[in-house]
């Protein structure tokens, strides 16, 4: 998401193609990649494992209700922003991407405790069942870290602290410019390396 919110070039249109039902070809958002994290991918997952056969699952998950007051603190604000005219039109257009599949698609305009907690949990377990165990990796948000990562990737665990990145501060920080006018710039590929 943050590729598709700084990146200009970023085409959005695949995932509401893909949300409609439509054959689209993944290479359009992920050619310049070779991994995937957050949404809106994880709408998408499988899908995408048909057409990356070889690529592993990371699942990432968490306690649903620590989930539910994430949500409602900072995505969830955001959905219900007001049309801002100093808005740059490609910002507009993806506000109006997350808007039909996330907020209208997935969610099915849940705003409720009790029934986002229920599809967290259910989305949980489609995941189990769906993916195959040799594929996947679960992998919970604050408990894991390298060792259990590096393990399943087969790769040698950095010396480096585990990175935090897009914390609720950081997220209510880049909406507030982005009412303003202005960009996720704290979310950009290059404030990450």
């Amino acid at each position: 998401m943050i590729v598709v919110l700084t990146d200009p070039t970023a085409d959005s249109d695949v995932f509401v193609e893909a949300w409609e039902g439509k054959e689209v070809d993944w290479t359009r958002a992920y050619d310049k990649f070779n991994a995937a994290v957050d949404w809106p991918s994880s709408t998408f997952y499988k899908q995408l494992m048909e057409v990356y056969p070889d690529a592993k699952v990371i699942h990432t998950t968490r306690d649903p209700e620590k989930w539910y007051k994430s949500l409602m603190g900072t995505i969830m604000p955001a959905a219900d922003m007001e049309a801002n005219p100093n808005t740059p039109p490609a910002m507009a257009k993806r506000q109006e991407f997350a808007r039909k599949v996330l907020w209208d698609g997935e969610l099915k305009g849940a705003k409720d405790k009790e029934t986002l907690v229920q599809m967290f949990k259910e989305h949980d377990e489609e995941v189990k069942k769906y993916v195959p165990a040799d594929r996947l990796l679960w992998f919970e948000t604050g408990v894991d870290g390298w060792d259990k990562l590096c393990d399943f990737l087969g790769k040698e665990v950095p010396s480096t602290p585990w990175p935090h990145v897009n914390s609720s501060e950081d997220f209510k920080a880049n909406m507030q410019r982005m009412r303003e006018g202005g960009t996720f710039t704290d979310f950009s590929p290059a404030r990450q390396k």
